[in-house]
């Protein structure tokens, strides 16, 4: 295992959780948000820990008005909608636990 996957396992609690950071963030890294974008390649290319660059203002402050954003969607959602992203996220990190 890489010291990249070792630093996503510790942030994220379980290996399955840790794929996903590690989609999301790879995500995050092709996408159009600029300093999203480059903590994404720093994470990734180990330059630098999930941990420690989220404590970092010119990274941190976006992922909080991103998590700002995603929050204020959720309290919009009615609660069918609510359960099914629950159900959803479910069965998404069920096929994490499938073999490769």
């Amino acid at each position: 295992m890489s010291d990249i996957d070792d630093s996503l396992r510790d942030v994220a609690g379980d290996a399955r959780l840790a794929r996903l950071l590690r989609t999301s963030l790879t995500r995050i890294a092709d996408g159009p948000d600029g300093p999203m974008r480059e903590m994404a390649r720093e994470v990734l290319a180990g330059r630098t820990d999930l941990r420690t660059a989220l404590r970092e203002p010119a990274y941190g402050e976006p992922l909080g008005a991103a998590f700002d954003r995603f929050w204020g969607d959720f309290r919009a959602m009615s609660q069918d909608e609510r359960d099914q992203l629950v159900k959803d996220t479910r069965q998404r990190l069920g096929e994490l636990d499938e073999p490769r």
